[in-house]
C-alpha cells in the first residue's frame, strides 16, 4: 500500500517532467544532444516544415509569400517563373465593357502573373480588376486581333479595382498587346508600369 500511495505521489511530476538523452540538464519535453534519426516512418503529403532556433529548439518554420508547400513539395512562387493562364473574352459589341473584371486573382490564379485575354471578335476595355492586393503584379496580353482598351480612373469600377494609367485618359492596342500592371495597396489603384503595342 505505501508502494502505491508512493507511485500517485510522484505520478504528477512524472507526467510533467523533461527528458533528456545526452544531457543531465533538459530544457524542453524531450531534449536531445546528439544526432537524431528516423526511420519507418509513413510517407505523406507534409503540410508543415520544421526547424531549429537559435537554442537549438525544433519548430514549425513559417511558409513566406514567395513560397508554396503543396503535396509535400515545397515551391517556389513569385518573379522567379510566370506561370500563364489563358482567360477566354467574350465581346458581344464593339467597345465591349469589362468593369471590376474578375480574375480569382485570390483563388485558382493566385500563382499566375500573365492572363493571355482570348476568343474577343470585338475590341474591348477593361476599366477595373477585382482582387487587387499591395504589391500584386499582373499583365493582361490581349492575343486576339481585336483592340483592347485600358482606361484611366473610370467609374465603371469601383474605386479599390480602378487602373491608372499615371496621366493619359486611356492606353490602347492596336490588336495584340500587353500592359503590366502593378497594386498599390496604399494608392487603392492598379497602376500601369509598361504598356506594349
Amino acid at each position: 500500500m505505501k508502494n502505491f500511495i508512493f507511485a500517485l505521489l510522484l505520478l504528477p511530476y512524472t507526467l510533467l517532467s523533461q527528458v533528456g538523452i545526452g544531457t543531465t540538464d533538459p530544457k524542453e519535453t524531450l531534449h536531445i544532444n546528439g544526432t537524431l534519426r528516423i526511420q519507418a516512418i509513413e510517407t505523406t503529403a507534409s503540410e508543415k516544415i520544421i526547424g531549429l532556433d537559435t537554442n537549438g529548439t525544433v519548430a514549425e518554420v513559417k511558409v513566406g509569400d514567395n513560397l508554396l508547400l503543396e503535396e509535400g513539395t515545397l515551391h517556389s512562387t513569385g518573379s522567379s517563373k510566370y506561370f500563364v493562364r489563358t482567360i477566354p473574352i467574350v465581346t458581344l459589341a464593339s467597345g465591349h465593357q469589362f468593369h471590376n473584371l474578375e480574375l480569382d486573382l485570390g483563388g485558382l490564379n493566385k500563382d499566375i502573373v500573365v492572363f493571355r485575354l482570348s476568343g474577343a471578335t470585338n475590341s474591348f476595355e477593361v476599366t477595373g480588376i477585382k482582387g487587387g492586393t499591395d504589391g500584386k503584379h499582373i499583365l493582361l496580353m490581349n492575343v486576339s486581333t481585336k483592340n483592347f482598351k485600358v482606361t484611366n480612373e473610370s467609374t465603371g469600377s469601383i474605386a479599390a479595382n480602378r487602373i491608372s494609367t499615371l496621366g493619359t485618359v486611356f492606353e490602347q492596342t492596336s490588336g495584340e498587346g500587353i500592359v503590366e500592371l502593378v497594386y498599390d495597396g496604399v494608392f487603392g489603384r492598379w497602376i500601369i508600369i509598361n504598356f506594349r503595342n
